[in-house]
């Protein structure tokens, strides 16, 4: 292949992810050309709403809102490949389609980025997140509040620090990473402001937090191919326990769940996964290790059940 159409969302942070999936790509086929391809989806023409009620508002059915207009072009054969954020899609594709790799994993922590002289004892923390909405009651014991955010990181940060009433919002480490915000500190329309890490696994990420995603059609065996060529494994075995996990529980991003796998010295897998119901009135937690993926996640699921 000699050229590759590359559909991605428009926000700033999909087409830092998307450069980064055409540096990867270049660097193992010198002389290939790729083509952005910018596709809106309806999470990001419904920001009116909260992300969990999206499907339902834009009739994607149980597919990620962030994916499945992309999926629709790829179908159609207008795109060659989709770059996505791996915590963006369910834990099965459509048929006609293949998770054909992730690069390497980048820290898969959520940290909150707050106003320099916010109280941090009892804070209003911006959030969209129906797993970060019950963790934060969990991780402050109660005594931090939430209010709901729509938007990409910058819109979001913007939404915060313009709200005289919001201590502050909770984002992926990743994605401060990638759009080169500053680690420990940075401005903000003249406003400072803190990056505080959380603890992993009181406040556990997103189920493939972290990882960027390249699909391409089942088919499409040429693409496939070169793809696969910029897969990193270890992260790859990773997501798929986590994957296998979201599948088994069935979760979109309406369940309250979170959780990671990572790799031990022996070559197993450990899966921690920490679930609510979907009212928040009750908490379950789990640590589980295994060999297989699959089974792994399997018997993670048993534990939370009962």
């Amino acid at each position: 292949m000699t050229h590759l159409r590359i559909g991605t969302r428009g926000s700033e942070l999909a087409l830092a992810q998307t450069r980064q999936a055409i540096e990867a790509l270049k660097a193992v086929q010198p002389g290939l050309e790729c083509e952005i391809c910018i596709i809106s989806t309806a999470g990001d023409q419904r920001t009116d709403i909260p992300l969990h009620q999206v499907n339902a508002a834009t009739g994607t059915g149980d597919k990620g809102v962030f994916i499945a207009t992309i999926e629709e072009e790829l179908a159609a054969g207008k795109i060659d490949c989709a770059v996505h954020s791996l915590k963006d899609m369910p834990g099965v594709l459509d048929p006609r389609f293949e998770l054909a790799a992730v690069l390497p994993r980048e820290e898969i922590q959520d940290v909150l980025v707050c106003k320099a002289d916010a109280d941090m004892d009892h804070p209003v923390i911006a959030t969209g997140s129906v797993r970060r909405s019950r963790l934060v009651h969990t991780y402050w014991e109660g005594k931090a509040s939430t209010l709901p955010v729509r938007g990409n990181v910058a819109t979001r940060l913007r939404k915060m620090v313009e709200n005289p009433e919001v201590s502050a919002t909770l984002l992926a480490r990743a994605g401060l990473n990638r759009l080169g915000y500053g680690r420990d500190s940075f401005e903000v329309n003249g406003v400072q402001l803190r990056v505080l890490g959380l603890p992993v696994d009181q406040f556990p990420p997103a189920l493939g937090q972290g990882a960027i995603a390249l699909e391409c059609r089942k088919k499409d065996t040429a693409t496939a191919q070169l793809l696969s060529r910029v897969n990193h494994i270890p992260t790859f075995r990773c997501i798929t326990c986590e994957r296998a996990f979201l599948h088994l529980l069935q979760a979109d991003c309406s369940v309250p769940v979170g959780g990671y796998a990572s790799i031990n010295a022996d070559d197993s897998l450990t899966l921690h996964v920490v679930l609510y119901s979907q009212d928040g009135s009750q908490r379950a937690e789990v640590t589980e290790t295994g060999s297989c993926p699959d089974a792994l996640a399997r018997l993670v699921l048993q534990r939370l059940l009962s």
